[in-house]
């Protein structure tokens, strides 16, 4: 799970930015746009066409949800990042016009390419979690630093939440001891399985780099508490293209997890 710096570059060349934005017109790729207003919150978008014949050039986008047309005004400046690509391309623009076809934004001056971090992370959202289930550890009934569960749903109780995940591994957590303790000696489980959205189990080899016991300050009802995390760092070895493929498309849809 080691990450390497980001390098960052500057496109200006005007030929060269109609070049790359006729491609991505070209490839219908998915965009965020994020408003002055609120830039924490993406608008998803659809690179739909590009006039380079217009003074001066636009860039059409469609595929915006009505709710994120109504925060999208004539004149209005955005910052717009590409989804999909190897590299995070951004750029600024400003909103010329609305109509039928969708929004119409202008050429930027320049775009902003940042390489990504070897392993980028992403936080898992609750919409779409996933765990990791261990072939060593399986809670027991009368452990109590094992998560509750009901028989109906043995088979599940052995999952342990992902916190968060990079295409070389993840972060798991926990608020009851159990597996850790188990696997406090273990470096390497051959036979893990990492469960995704929407997807059959994928068996992974699990390498466990890192293990932390965090103690948080809850304020409840005017009282204060701690409440322990239990976490491991887990690198996944020798993955299969499949599952590369899979882990890259459920990054991809986390990256957007947030927009409207």
């Amino acid at each position: 799970m080691n990450q390497t710096a980001e390098a960052t570059s500057k496109i200006t060349n005007p030929e060269r930015i109609s070049r790359i934005v006729a491609r991505m017109c070209d490839g219908k790729m998915q965009a965020l746009i994020r408003t002055k207003d609120n830039i924490k919150v993406g608008i998803r978008a659809n690179f739909a066409r590009f006039d380079g014949l217009k003074n001066p050039p636009q860039i059409v986008f469609d595929k915006i949800s009505e709710f994120g047309l109504q925060k999208l005004e004539k004149g209005m400046p955005v910052k717009i990042e590409v989804i999909g690509m190897p590299s995070k391309v951004m750029f600024v623009s400003t909103i010329g016009d609305k109509t039928e076809e969708g929004v119409l934004c202008s050429l930027p001056l320049s775009l902003v390419t940042i390489e990504r971090r070897q392993n980028s992370r992403y936080r898992v959202t609750p919409s779409a979690m996933a765990y990791l289930s261990f072939s060593l550890w399986h809670p027991e009934d009368d452990d109590p630093s094992a998560p509750p569960f009901f028989d109906a749903y043995r088979s599940l109780a052995s999952w342990i939440p992902i916190l968060d995940i990079s295409a070389g591994g993840v972060c798991v957590q926990s608020h009851f001891p159990s597996f850790i303790n188990l696997l406090e000696t273990v470096d390497l489980d051959p036979k893990a399985k990492l469960h995704l959205p929407m997807s059959a189990p994928m068996p992974v080899q699990a390498a466990i780099r890192w293990k932390r016991r965090i103690k948080n300050r809850i304020d409840e009802d005017n009282r204060e508490r701690y409440q322990l995390d239990f976490r491991l760092g887990i690198e996944f070895l020798e993955l299969s293209e499949e599952y590369q493929i899979k882990i890259r498309n459920y990054l991809r849809q986390l990256s957007v997890a947030d927009a409207i």
